[in-house]
């Protein structure tokens, strides 16, 4: 087993990033603000906000099969990825809720399997693992939920996360460098938290910063490569 000492380890220079909001908070429109050229996986329908855009490609995911769908995407990705500069998988909740609904139309009932579920849950798994291997920024998104945590002294409390299976969501989380849930405040003004607190699950692995506005996302890795401050 090779090891590598700590004074060597260096950041990563490709962010692979969990961002989450309400539906319609913005989260298609950050693929148009990010620096360089996107390549975007349109599987909730929503791309048309990106008209205009020019520094973004859209493809579009086929509903009738899902799974197969989304490997095609990551091919196509990998072959082109001298092209872009960003990896834009839109969004993983419509994404388990159409592959669960593929399965469902195989039954008799209409409904997914008790299996399938687990099925789902090593597939997204490995199909992150996949696309972080991309020698690119990757950004997923996801709609936002909240789960109820209870603390050892019996104190409870609900959180804001991304809306991905409950037995998966944490791991998910864990094999990114940031999670970041996109806000909007009351003048109109969009930005991300990146760092969490009791109610909102958010994290930076990438710098120190603990927000942002929407268009700065990736701007921290930008300015390291280009010698710039924030």
């Amino acid at each position: 087993m090779q090891t590598t000492n700590g004074s060597a380890i260096k950041k990563s220079e490709k962010a692979k990033v969990i961002i989450y909001s309400k539906p319609g908070d913005g989260k298609t429109t950050v693929s148009g603000l990010l620096p360089g050229k996107t390549l975007v996986l349109d599987i909730d329908g929503t791309s048309q906000v990106l008209q205009g855009y020019s520094n973004v490609d859209v493809a579009k995911i086929d509903s009738s099969d899902p799974h197969q769908s989304i490997l095609d995407f990551y091919a196509h990705a990998k072959a082109n990825i001298a092209n872009y500069d960003n990896i834009f998988v839109d969004n993983l909740t419509h994404y388990q809720k159409l592959w669960l609904m593929s399965k469902g139309e195989k039954t008799k009932s209409g409904m997914p399997e008790l299996k399938d579920y687990a099925l789902f849950d090593n597939h997204l798994l490995k199909v992150i693992e996949t696309f972080n291997g991309l020698d690119a920024n990757v950004i997923y998104t996801a709609w936002e939920t909240t789960r109820s945590i209870i603390q050892d002294d019996g104190q409870q409390y609900n959180q804001f996360i991304p809306d991905i299976r409950d037995k998966i969501v944490n791991h998910v989380m864990g094999i990114v460098h940031v999670v970041a849930r996109l806000i909007r405040k009351a003048d109109g003004t969009r930005g991300f938290m990146l760092e969490g607190n009791q109610s909102i699950f958010a994290k930076n692995h990438l710098d120190d910063r603990k927000g942002c506005v929407q268009e700065e996302l990736l701007m921290s890795s930008i300015n390291e490569k280009t010698g710039g401050n924030k």
